[in-house]
């Protein structure tokens, strides 16, 4: 099924943005110039002559543009949105309880409260964007343009360090170098580049209408480069969540035509990665290195010293930030005054604990739900699949407070209104016969 703007008779009966007003498609660029800037954090910035990151920026003028027409991007809070915030509340109280035994922040001469509030300011961000993206995004003609535009911007962050533009190269012990740009580090990176890489697939073998660029032949070019720039990442976390991804797109519901179809696919995606994984010397290094050391960068260290102090802290946790400067205590760290979790799970227990953590979880279980539910639309396991890469990567590291995860979230949710616009279009089904008169993709 091609993706074009949905039918009158849907819109009356689910009331959604307008995309043909001039106010509307000022939003909608806003939003599709945020999407734009995904790809783009320069983490080794200069803070003093530029203090915030690009999607930070860019998103906070996107937030701007939404009261020309609010009607159009505000709309009903989901129940995984109503979940977010009972996050928040509960995230400022375990703030605040943990504030007043904030030692390991005071001692390394860190101003506790000014980096709660900076982590609250970005999350508050992101929870508007993820709401208004996903009103937006409720339009599958606003949802297929912000996933193309999130695609070429992948792709033209993955051909920077190869043109030499801001490239960052770290050279490991096992050999080889990590490559990334614009500072960022290399496991992020990854996240980026694989969750890039799933919407190229999606966008180039699903039902959606396609442009040259997006046709399987340029398309499968594309993937492939792609591969070739997270496995240059070196990182092995990102590399699973790729895999993971597409192993979603298998859960496509269909017949057992368009299954072996998929099962081909994914056989041959998954094999690309491989090769371009070989092909990597830093890659095939570290994975050739956990396989006989049983190394995992420091997190085999890393995660008993969290769930120690989870342990210890189990309802109100350590604090926003503190449970960074605790753990870089307890592990002895001499370089960095500070050590990431390298796990959003662990990390949302350790810093708010389990007051905070529940409804976080449940807010992203109904996203997910939402995905799984998506299968049955247009958008087929696009929203399900990017869900998964996305999700999977934070178990390797706590990307939680960035632009990509949330959204991945949004996209999920978007993509449930899909098949639910799709089945009320669908005729009820006669006994004996299987088929819809709209068919939705089938990847």
């Amino acid at each position: 099924m091609t993706v074009t703007a949905l039918p009158a008779q849907v819109a009356a009966t689910r009331p959604r943005p307008a995309v043909t007003a001039f106010t509307t498609q000022i939003i909608c660029f806003a939003f599709y110039l945020f999407v734009l800037s995904i790809p783009y954090e320069f983490s080794d910035r200069d803070a003093s002559s530029f203090p915030i990151e690009i999607p930070t920026a860019v998103g906070a003028l996107f937030l701007a543009t939404t009261f020309l027409a609010p009607s159009a991007s505000f709309g009903r809070l989901t129940r995984a949105a109503r979940w977010f915030l009972v996050y928040f509340y509960a995230f400022l109280v375990a703030a605040a309880i943990s504030g007043r035994d904030h030692v390991a922040t005071v001692a390394n001469g860190a101003d506790y409260w000014l980096e709660v509030s900076k982590m609250l300011a970005s999350l508050v961000e992101l929870f508007l964007i993820f709401c208004i993206g996903r009103n937006l995004m409720r339009s599958q003609t606003v949802a297929v343009r912000a996933l193309a535009t999130f695609a070429v911007a992948c792709i033209a962050r993955a051909a920077m360090p190869f043109l030499g533009i801001l490239t960052t190269l770290h050279k490991v012990q096992t050999g080889g170098t990590r490559v990334s740009a614009l500072g960022q580090n290399s496991n992020h990176a990854a996240m980026i580049l694989g969750a890039g890489l799933i919407v190229m697939v999606g966008l180039s073998f699903g039902h959606f209408r396609k442009t040259w660029w997006r046709k399987p032949v340029t398309g499968a070019a594309l993937i492939g480069f792609l591969a070739y720039a997270v496995a240059n990442t070196g990182s092995r976390g990102g590399l699973l969540a790729v895999a993971l991804g597409i192993l979603a797109f298998l859960f496509q519901s269909g017949d057992l035509r368009h299954l072996a179809r998929n099962m081909a696919l994914a056989v041959l995606l998954i094999g690309a990665i491989a090769v371009a994984a070989y092909n990597s010397e830093v890659m095939r290094n570290r994975m050739e290195d956990t396989l006989e050391t049983g190394t995992l960068t420091g997190r085999e260290l890393i995660y008993p010293t969290v769930v120690g102090m989870i342990v210890e802290r189990p309802f109100f946790g350590w604090g926003p930030a503190n449970n960074k400067y605790e753990l870089g205590r307890r592990l002895e760290e001499r370089v960095r005054r500070r050590r990431g979790t390298h796990n959003s799970v662990l990390e949302v227990l350790s810093a708010t604990g389990l007051v905070s953590a529940i409804p976080f979880l449940m807010g992203t279980w109904f996203c997910f739900l939402s995905a799984w539910r998506a299968r049955k639309g247009p958008d087929g396991t696009l929203p399900l699949a990017l869900a998964v890469t996305a999700m999977a990567s934070n178990m390797s590291g706590d990307w939680f407070i960035t632009p990509l995860f949330w959204f991945a979230l949004s996209y999920a949710q978007a993509g449930e209104d899909h098949a639910a616009d799709l089945a009320a279009l669908s005729p009820p089904r006669s006994p004996g016969l299987s088929g819809r008169n709209v068919t939705p993709a089938q990847m």
